[in-house]
């Protein structure tokens, strides 16, 4: 399973996470920027260059704001629902 790298550390909001991630799935300019256009762009695809099945490996979640780290609870919860469909996602956080 590929794996996406992200250097989460010093992250301070969501928008942070959007430009990291879109640029590591390759994602388009006219991407939004809410979970239910990533719900959409991970679990039904053709959007973004990189398409599941794919790890995102996410490490230093410690060193981002509380902002971000609460954003980041809200992008888990979001994968769990995808792979409870049976979308090939996963996320990993590490300090």
């Amino acid at each position: 399973m590929k794996e996406i790298l992200l250097a989460g550390s010093g992250w301070k909001s969501d928008e942070d996470f959007y430009d990291a991630f879109f640029a590591a799935v390759g994602a388009p300019k006219w991407h939004g920027r809410n979970l239910d256009a990533l719900s959409d762009s991970i679990g039904a695809g053709s959007i973004n260059q990189v398409e599941v099945p794919y790890v995102i490996r996410i490490a230093g979640v410690e060193s981002m704001s509380l902002e971000a780290r609460q954003f980041l609870e809200r992008f888990r919860t979001l994968i769990d629902g995808l792979k409870a469909e049976g979308i090939e996602v996963d996320l990993i956080c590490e300090d």
